[in-house]
């Protein structure tokens, strides 16, 4: 199974310039299996996402959310639902009272923890010790501070993701975190020897239990991305 994790369409997401058709056509064309839109801070309805489903049964289609932290952070989760209402920001403490019910069916990672600095921070650490995975590739980490390490493309702080993930014993994730229609697929998780799970709550367990393995499209992302070095 091939899935993108973190992905922004126009119906929830204003900083997002792709519509969720053009979404999974590209992403079927793309080769990939399935795909989470992570809108921020709003789930899909259950009803328009079943809609959309029957549109496109060559792509497993999920919701999950992206939240803002007040500490300055996002976090992305999919699994059980949490919220049934659009939020902006939350605090550490309250997203944790809100997930303490359904956590063992939520998986929680940290999207580009180092995009805006190549430092650790307390407020980092604190949430990273409450998260399942860590984002270590997406079109937004990479944007600006990217270098070609064949076979892969890297951000110019990776040892600084690799020791961070490895400290706080976290699940690695490959997402696009796209927000228009070139970036969808370029970037995904490979888990071999499954089909996509039939809901979110399965989706979350599967990537408790199985490490994920990177796919890139390496020519198409290299002209997505400003490369250095």
């Amino acid at each position: 199974m091939r899935i993108d994790c973190h992905f922004h369409t126009n119906l929830h997401s204003c900083c997002s310039f792709v519509s969720p058709e053009i979404a999974c056509e590209i992403a079927i064309a793309r080769d990939l299996d399935a795909l989470i839109f992570t809108e921020h801070g709003v789930y899909w309805e259950q009803e328009r996402l079943d809609a959309l489903q029957a549109r496109y049964p060559r792509v497993r289609l999920y919701s999950g959310i992206e939240i803002a932290l007040r500490e300055g952070y996002h976090v992305v989760a999919f699994g059980a639902r949490f919220l049934n209402h659009p939020i902006h920001h939350l605090s550490l403490p309250q997203l944790n009272r809100l997930v303490a019910p359904k956590r063992n069916d939520i998986f929680l990672f940290v999207a580009h923890a180092f995009r805006y600095q190549s430092f650790s921070t307390p407020e980092l650490r604190g949430i990273l010790k409450h998260c399942d995975g860590m984002e270590m590739r997406s079109i937004n980490i990479l944007r600006g501070q990217a270098l070609i390490s064949d076979p892969k493309i890297l951000p110019e702080n990776h040892p600084l993701y690799a020791r961070t993930l490895q400290a706080y014993d976290l699940v690695p994730l490959f997402n696009s975190d796209g927000h228009d229609e070139e970036s969808i697929g370029l970037i995904s998780n490979e888990l071999h020897g499954v089909d996509p799970p039939v809901n979110e709550v399965a989706l979350a367990h599967l990537f408790k239990k199985q490490i994920p393995i990177e796919f890139q499209d390496h020519d198409q992302l290299s002209r997505h991305v400003l490369l250095s070095g």
